[in-house]
């Protein structure tokens, strides 16, 4: 099931309590995708799949996208380490990218991750196109 899919905006400003993703604005295009309901007996170890892609406009979070990941999982209600992390390059070859986030430390509340990225495997890269075959379908 779609959860969203459209561009993905911030400005830049610190608003509430919680940082901006940036201090600078800009803007993904962004792709959440529930399968909690798929498998029937079976569940998913991440049974969520965000997809985000850079538009050029504003700031990049390409290369620290920690900040990025927690305003998505505060913004949905998505659990971070329950979400396939997917960057789509919006390349020919190897246009995908699984992003993985783990734990290095807390302090007080806030929690820090070493971020990894990799190219997905076989059947990570089925699954990641056979979800996004939806999407063609709603267009």
């Amino acid at each position: 099931m779609i959860l969203f899919n459209g561009r993905y905006s911030w400005d830049g400003t610190k608003k509430t309590e919680r940082e901006p993703i940036t201090w600078y604005p800009g803007a993904y295009d962004l792709k959440i995708i529930d399968r909690t309901g798929e498998g029937g007996e079976i569940s998913h170890l991440k049974p969520y799949i965000c997809i985000y892609t850079g538009t050029g406009e504003g700031q990049s979070i390409s290369d620290n996208p920690e900040k990025f990941v927690k305003q998505i999982c505060y913004d949905f209600s998505l659990p971070l380490e329950k979400v396939l992390w997917v960057e789509d390059l919006a390349t020919g070859k190897d246009r995908y990218l699984v992003v993985s986030f783990e734990e290095r430390g807390r302090m007080g509340d806030r929690v820090f991750y070493n971020v990894e990225k990799r190219k997905p495997f076989s059947g990570e890269m089925r699954m990641l196109l056979k979800e996004l075959s939806q999407f063609e379908e709603t267009v």
